[in-house]
């Protein structure tokens, strides 16, 4: 089903986060977070927001390339 829609199925070792795209992007949400310095549910709504916002379709691509998954520039 995957295959027949064009796409390629790639399993990850387990307990291997460095090999894990979605871990890149939490920790620059992490890194947004912390920086905000939030206090209040409002200003950590707004942290998450702009952190979520923040991430770009380049970091996605990177964050790929790093965990040896490269993807076409016009995958994005």
């Amino acid at each position: 089903m995957v295959e027949a829609a064009g796409c390629e199925l790639r399993f990850l070792p387990a307990y291997s986060p460095d090999c894990s795209p979605i871990e890149h992007a939490f920790a620059k949400l992490k890194e947004g977070l912390r920086r905000a310095g939030a206090r209040t549910r409002a200003d950590l709504d707004a942290a998450i927001a702009a952190g979520l916002d923040a991430i770009t379709a380049a970091d996605a691509r990177g964050w790929y390339g790093h965990c040896g998954y490269p993807l076409p520039s016009q995958s994005f």
